[in-house]
């Protein structure tokens, strides 16, 4: 097995999960799956392994239901 780079999963900056405020990692998943949705190239999850949020979705353009970014609900008050 031959190492993965590491720019592959990363904490996405200033994006927390809903349910639980810990921080979301986002994934580029261009290998092989094994679970659906098959071709997805980027997965989102909380990174709090006991949340609801851990099983995580697709990261499209639209960005993730269960995150939210400080920044962006400042900027909306």
């Amino acid at each position: 097995m031959k190492a993965k780079p590491l720019n592959t999963a990363s904490i996405a900056p200033n994006l927390f999960c809903n349910s639980c405020g810990w921080p979301i990692i986002h994934a580029c998943c261009n290998d092989e799956m094994s679970n659906e949705p098959w071709g997805t190239d980027y997965w989102g999850y909380c990174s709090n392994k006991g949340c609801v949020n851990h099983d995580g979705q697709a990261w499209d353009q639209d960005g993730l239901d269960f995150a939210f970014s400080p920044e962006a609900q400042r900027d909306a008050e």
